[in-house]
Parts: C-alpha cells; structure tokens; sequence
C-alpha cells in the first residue's frame, strides 16, 4: 500500500457546516463543538465540505476560512481530509494548496459536474491538483451527486499517480470496491461512501467509512465499523446496522445535509439551517424523521450528548 493511503482508515466524519440563524453566517464555535463531539466518539478523521457539509453552497473564501478553523481546532488529533473539489482545476488547486500549506493531512476532490469531462480530462484534472501539493489526494466518486460515474479502471488509473492514496466510492455498487482493490493492487485506501450500504461495503474489503450518518450517531457508526472491520465479525454488524439503516436510508432519500441538519435539532445539537436554496425538511418529513430516531434508540442516546 502506498505511503500516502495508509493512515486514510476507519471511520471519517462528513460533517456538516454550522449556520446561524438563516443559514448564511457560519458559526465558528458551533463547528469547533461539533469536531469535538466527533472526536469524542471515536472517529477516525474528519472532511470538512464533503457533500454534508454543503460544499457547493460556499465561497472559495468561506472554505478557506472553514478549512484553517477544522485544521487549528483538530490540532492533529485526528487526520483532516477538507474536500476540495470544484468547478474548475485552478480553483481546486488554490484550495488545496491552502489546505496544505495550513497543516491538513491530505484533500479529497469531486470532480467538475457541471460539463461532462472526459476520462482524459478528469485524469488531468487529478495530475494537476496531485501535481501542485504533496500531501495525499483523495479520489471522491459520488455518481448520485455530481452525475459523473468514475468506473474502476478510470479510479485505478488515477491511482497510478503518485500521491493519489485514497478514493470514496459512493456508486453503491459493492462490486466496485473489490475491483478497485485488485485493479490498484491494493495499493491505495478504499472508503465506503454509501451508508445504508456499509456493512456489504466493509464485507467487500473496504478499509474506511466517510460517513454523513456520523452527524446523527457518531457512535455507532465507529462501533459499527469495529465489529465488521476490526473484529471480521460480518453477521454481527449486519445485525448492529438494522436500526441504523432507515435512518442511512432516508439520508440518501431525502438529501443527506437535509436530514442531517433536521437530525441534530431533533437530537438537541442544532448545527442551524441549511444554506439557501436547500432549507431543512418539512414538517411531515421532520415527524417521520423523528420516528426514525426514536425507533433507533438515539433520541435519549446521542440527545443526552448535546453540543450546548
């Protein structure tokens, strides 16, 4: 396994960015409360701007300055992965850049998809952004966000690369991880980034998590990991992951950033609204929610840890 894949294991926290009142102003101390919350519970890693954490919704200035609070509060307690990503390879390459040269552990990037790159097109966008910064570049493939579907011979053709060291695969497709294992031969980290498919994603050989669901339960997510991944134990994180998984589900149902954000004011640790034009879930939306979270267990669980 590369250098660069190998400490990219476990279970990353996609956390979301904390708003004030309507969702414009970001609220600093709330996101320094919710990376120590994540910490607390085990969590291996934390990315800033993955899709949970509303990364179209935010200036390049306002990632920077989201990006240097995650890494300053970390304080390396935990690798940060800031998803860098953007419209267009300067852009992802400034932020990526930045978050270097301000002590982040390594960048995970989503590829442009407003215009359908080619597979040429999106191999030279990973060069160049790999090219400008020596910390590991993560390949982040999330086909349900962004429409653009990188297979596992494009994913492995990436990985050639030399500080490429890791990849989220989100299509779902279980078969995907193992291919990309054997295509890289092992070579770099595969993360499971579909979480109502973890337990087949970990059956299938992957090494790490980026989990949107660790907003709501952090907890179980780690301890979900443990028994599949550390302990081998397949029938018993099947059976942890039942009550987990309506909740995975309907994040992947209803928006992740929606039913996260609704989550953690349900649970009594309001990160604020979403950002314009995404709002919250409606009410009727809010009340089956809810019933999902008491049906979990998590209302008196992870309510009794509330950030304020």
């Amino acid at each position: 396994m590369k250098a660069a894949a190998k400490k990219f294991q476990g279970v990353f926290a996609f956390v979301v960015t904390p708003t004030k009142s309507d969702g414009e102003e970001i609220d600093d101390a709330c996101l320094a409360r919710v990376i120590d919350h994540q910490i607390a519970s085990g969590v291996a890693g934390i990315t800033v701007f993955g899709s949970t954490g509303g990364i179209g919704s935010f200036t390049e200035d306002e990632r920077r300055a989201v990006i240097l609070k995650a890494v300053k509060h970390t304080a390396g307690r935990v690798p940060v992965l800031p998803g860098t990503g953007a419209m267009s390879t300067a852009e992802a390459i400034r932020l990526s850049k930045f978050s270097e040269d301000n002590g982040a552990d390594g960048v995970l990037v989503v590829p442009i998809n407003y215009w359908r790159a080619t597979e040429d097109e999106l191999y030279e966008h990973y060069r160049a952004i790999a090219g400008a910064v020596k910390i590991p570049v993560g390949i982040y493939n999330n086909p349900g966000t962004t429409a653009v579907d990188m297979r596992p011979a494009l994913i492995a053709r990436i990985a050639e690369i030399d500080n490429v060291g890791f990849v989220k695969e989100s299509s779902g497709d279980m078969s995907r991880i193992s291919a990309i294992r054997q295509l890289t031969n092992r070579q770099i980290t595969v993360l499971n980034g579909n979480d109502a498919c973890t337990p087949e994603a970990i059956a299938a050989g992957a090494d790490g998590w980026f989990a949107g669901s660790c907003n709501i339960m952090p907890r179980r997510c780690v301890e979900l990991f443990r028994i599949g991944h550390d302990e081998k134990n397949i029938e018993a994180m099947r059976e942890y992951f039942q009550p987990m998984f309506p909740i995975c589900e309907y994040m992947g149902v209803k928006g992740y950033i929606r039913v996260a954000h609704t989550a953690c004011d349900l649970l009594g640790r309001s990160v604020g609204q979403t950002r314009r034009p995404l709002r919250m879930l409606n009410a009727a939306d809010r009340r089956y929610l809810q019933a999902l979270l008491e049906n979990a267990g998590l209302m008196k669980a992870e309510a009794a840890t509330a950030l304020a």
